[in-house]
């Protein structure tokens, strides 16, 4: 009786510590500044960019771009990126922003803490942004 519930006990505690070990990390939080660059594939420009980001509180969060186009004209803009997933340690997010004279661009990125790699396209141009802190 007593090898079978220690047998039982030293079941249930491996199995306690499977189950902590194979959950998954935190996601990381894309709160505050970061810098980097837009590169437009379709026309080879490209320009320095900021982005800060705040939760919105569903999962998404408000981010604040700003930027230059032609090295001289500054743009700013708000846009909502929804986080729609996870790839291993990152977390993926998408989202769209009409741009008045520019369109509707569409966003697909990946990030972790330390770097934030998205695509953007819209109907008249494609590229990306690479901001790290």
């Amino acid at each position: 009786m007593i090898k079978i519930r220690l047998a039982g006990a030293l079941l249930f505690l491996c199995l306690a510590t499977f189950s902590l070990q194979a959950k998954d990390p935190p996601a990381p939080d894309l709160s505050g500044s970061w810098s980097g660059l837009w590169i437009s594939d379709g026309s080879g420009h490209q320009g320095p960019m900021r982005a800060t980001f705040q939760p919105a509180g569903d999962g998404s969060y408000d981010v604040l771009f700003t930027g230059r186009f032609f090295k001289v004209f500054p743009f700013r803009y708000r846009a909502n990126l929804a986080v729609t997933g996870k790839e291993g340690n990152k977390i993926k997010l998408e989202g769209s922003k009409r741009l008045p004279g520019f369109g509707v661009f569409t966003f697909k990125a990946l990030a972790d803490e330390k770097s934030f790699r998205a695509e953007y396209s819209s109907r008249k141009d494609n590229g990306r942004f690479e901001f790290d802190r």
